[in-house]
C-alpha cells in the first residue's frame, strides 16, 4: 500500500497499548497511520493524562485536503470527520472498507489530555 498523503510506502508496525498489540500501516516518510476497519476503535478510548499537552498535528488546510483510500482497489476518495473527543483532529475514513487514516500526531492528540481536562471530564461523568 501507498500513503494517501505523500504516496510513500506504508510499512507494518506494532502499536502496543496496555494488553493490546495492533498491527497498523505507517508511512515511512510522513509518519501517518492507516487503521484497518475496527483497529482504531480498539485504542480510541485510551487517554493519557499529561501535565502539559503539546500538539503537532497538520494544519487545517492539510487535514482538509482530499485523500484517496490506500486499501481499496479503485481508491475511492475518503470522507472527513472530526474526532468526537478532539475537534482539532480531522480523520479520513473510507465508507467502502471502513479504514481510517490519521496524519502524524493525530493519534497522540486524541489520546493525550491535560490533567485539568481529565479532571473536568471525570467530574462531569460523575454528576
Amino acid at each position: 500500500m501507498k500513503c494517501p498523503r505523500c504516496l510513500s510506502a506504508l510499512n507494518e508496525v506494532d502499536i502496543k497499548e496496555g494488553n493490546l498489540n495492533i498491527k497498523v500501516d505507517q508511512c515511512t516518510s510522513c509518519k501517518g497511520v492507516w487503521f484497518d476497519a475496527g483497529e482504531l476503535d480498539m485504542i480510541d478510548n485510551i487517554v493519557e493524562p499529561v501535565f502539559l499537552e503539546t500538539r503537532k498535528i497538520p494544519s487545517k488546510y492539510d487535514q482538509l485536503t482530499p485523500l484517496d483510500c490506500p486499501y481499496c482497489d479503485l481508491h475511492p476518495m475518503m470522507e472527513k470527520a472530526q474526532h468526537p473527543r478532539d475537534e482539532e483532529v480531522i480523520m479520513d475514513y473510507c465508507d467502502t472498507c471502513g479504514g481510517v487514516w490519521l496524519d502524524a500526531g493525530e493519534l497522540e492528540a486524541i489520546q493525550r489530555e491535560n490533567w485539568w481536562t481529565s479532571l473536568y471530564n471525570l467530574i462531569k461523568k460523575m454528576s
